[in-house]
């Protein structure tokens, strides 16, 4: 280890706070391209988590990682929120709640990238410090206690 972990978990730290802020963004784009659009800023920001620890991922790695919190979290806990997701996307190709849509779909869009780098963030620096990998269900309680932290401010 040539960086401490403190100023790993820093940069992770800068790494989500700009996946989040990129999100937000998304969220005034129409929901066809948005879609788009807040992926490759959850991958890129896994990528760019990782690298703060000096492990270095492809889009693909770090796409397969992502796949792996978000199904963590459990069938029903990313149904009801994916269908948030949905339904901010349909309030905006209407028009008449456009407003409404993005609000939604920005706090949604920023509670997921929140949650995803923070379990990025503590898988990454599980690995840098030699422990021993997360399971499925430490990854998942992670994953949706972060999220909902995020959802509630």
């Amino acid at each position: 280890m040539t960086t401490s972990v403190n100023v790993c978990n820093e940069n992770a730290g800068k790494a989500i706070k700009t996946m989040m802020a990129t999100v937000v963004g998304t969220a005034l784009v129409p929901a066809y391209v948005n879609w788009a659009l807040t992926a490759s800023a959850i991958g890129a920001g896994v990528v760019a988590i990782g690298l703060c620890y000096g492990i270095k991922l492809t889009r693909d790695e770090g796409w397969k990682l992502v796949r792996q919190f978000v199904l963590s979290a459990g069938f029903w806990f990313l149904s009801m929120n994916v269908g948030t997701k949905i339904l901010s996307a349909l309030m905006e190709s209407t028009g008449l709640g456009y407003g409404a849509g993005v609000v939604l779909d920005a706090a949604t869009s920023a509670a997921f990238a929140w949650a995803i780098g923070s379990t990025a963030k503590e898988y990454f620096q599980r690995e840098y410090l030699g422990k021993s990998k997360l399971s499925k269900d430490e990854l998942g309680k992670i994953f949706r206690e972060a999220f909902k932290e995020q959802r509630n401010k």
